[in-house]
């Protein structure tokens, strides 16, 4: 597999979400979203650079970015939320994610050595049911009726079948060929994923992305 093809897919994202950035501009999440996209670029990047030219393990990297990402997507469809025992919930979830992983990390878990294959799967369910949660609220309101020009919808779309497409990956993951079957699911999955951020950025409005 080409090692610059997670960087090339990241590269014609961030450059379709640039040049559209006028559409959210004027949305502090989305603004933030994208400056998490430019985070996972630059730790593509690095994490090449470190496998490929120098040789030595990114389980760091990729472990940070892993948490990282969890507990970014959970914040970022809490701020879509308005109802407050949801909102509660979402806040008990990423409290229980973090302290499980602060525990995970200074008793159980060696951060350099080890993949967080639990801590991933857990993520993914806390990001599965937050993306849930935001679709209850979504049929409640107006902004259902403009649901294909928001922004939002199409990373939750990318983001929903991304951690559901990841599950089954990481719960079987001792079993299969981790530099075979893996790596091609992971990138099938984020092809995807790209593909439903740039649909946004193309097909998004600027009065609907609030």
């Amino acid at each position: 597999m080409d090692k610059y093809a997670y960087i090339s897919i990241y590269a014609l994202t961030l450059a379709v979400g640039l040049y559209s950035f006028k559409k959210y501009n004027h949305n502090l999440h989305l603004k933030l979203w994208l400056y998490f996209l430019v985070y996972s670029f630059i730790t593509e990047i690095i994490g090449v650079y470190l496998i490929y030219f120098v040789h030595l393990s990114a389980n760091i990297l990729y472990n940070t970015w892993w948490l990282a990402n969890s507990i970014f997507y959970m914040f970022f469809f809490l701020g879509k939320i308005e109802l407050p025992i949801k909102k509660k919930l979402l806040i008990g979830l990423v409290s229980i994610f973090v302290i499980y992983n602060i525990i995970s990390t200074l008793f159980y878990r060696n951060y350099q050595n080890e993949i967080f294959v639990d801590s991933f799967i857990l993520g993914q369910l806390f990001v599965v049911l937050t993306i849930m949660l935001y679709y209850t609220e979504l049929l409640k309101s107006n902004a259902i009726l403009n649901i294909n020009q928001s922004l939002f919808f199409w990373i939750s779309i990318g983001a929903l079948i991304f951690n559901i497409g990841m599950l089954p990956v990481f719960v079987i993951a001792e079993f299969i060929d981790w530099q075979g079957i893996f790596n091609y699911i992971i990138l099938g999955l984020n092809i995807i994923l790209s593909l439903c951020f740039i649909t946004g950025f193309i097909v998004s409005k600027k009065e609907y992305n609030t």
